[in-house]
């Protein structure tokens, strides 16, 4: 087994795992680790590199987020062996600790959803472009600025391209991208397609918290009262859009930390 690349920020006894959302690093998350590691020092924070992204070793040819937990799973147990754990997952890292949960529910005390729900989704909102616009990109280019300049022809925002250029490398005398991004695109396609309500409505042993973007579309009203009738808590934070870590960042490690169980 090859483990995950990782970063840890604290020592507490108490471990929590950082999963990141699609295209992602555990770089994203950087902030919100230091944050959380100086709030509550009871804790030691984990965050990964989720397989096929960052450091981490190439996604499997016919990807699926359970081929992901599981990879998960198998680094917590390495790095952490006194389970039960915290999995905070944003996006993409969401679905990954719901399926973990299901996979190993007694390994887990909580869950802390960042802007990402139970039920299944097509693939869509402000990522699909990106994921486009990812797969068409050259293979290669003279420099960072020349793939910038592509992506901003393409119509992407600044800051999806400044997410977008972290997973690219200098190799000699080109620039050249450091992921997958075939696996990644076909990864895209199944991250919403599995039903996980089973890890949160069944019976369990962890806690569930869902904080969720008052701007984005990704949580429903009715995602919220489901998974306030199966007790989960679920915080909103106004004017924050999916990517809730960089539009409020203080306000998200406030939820976050009273959300602890």
């Amino acid at each position: 087994m090859s483990l995950l690349a990782h970063t840890r920020v604290g020592a507490g006894p108490r471990t929590v795992f950082l999963l990141h959302g699609f295209l992602g690093s555990a770089r994203n998350l950087a902030t919100l680790a230091r944050g959380l590691a100086q709030r509550r020092p009871d804790v030691s924070v984990i965050a990964l590199d989720l397989t096929g992204h960052g450091e981490s070793p190439p996604l499997p040819p016919r990807p699926d987020v359970a081929v992901i937990a599981r990879d998960v799973l198998d680094t917590a147990r390495a790095l952490a062996p006194a389970a039960p754990w915290t999995l905070l997952g944003h996006s993409l890292g969401g679905r990954v600790a719901l399926r973990a949960a299901l996979v190993a529910p007694a390994a887990l005390a909580h869950l802390t959803l960042l802007d990402v729900t139970p039920s299944p989704r097509a693939p869509g909102g402000e990522v699909a472009p990106i994921v486009k616009a990812l797969a068409e990109a050259p293979d290669a280019a003279p420099g960072r600025e020349a793939f910038r300049e592509w992506f901003r022809q393409a119509g992407l925002p600044p800051a999806a391209i400044d997410w977008l250029l972290l997973n690219v490398v200098h190799d000699g005398a080109v620039y050249r991208w450091r992921i997958d991004r075939a696996a990644l695109a076909a990864l895209y396609a199944q991250i919403g397609a599995e039903d996980l309500w089973p890890a949160v409505e069944g019976r369990r042993s962890y806690s569930v918290h869902v904080v969720r973007g008052g701007k984005s579309e990704y949580v429903s009203d009715a995602d919220v009262r489901r998974l306030e009738a199966a007790g989960c808590r679920v915080d909103t934070i106004e004017g924050a859009g999916h990517f809730l870590h960089v539009d409020r960042p203080e306000e998200l490690l406030d939820r976050i930390v009273h959300g602890l169980a």
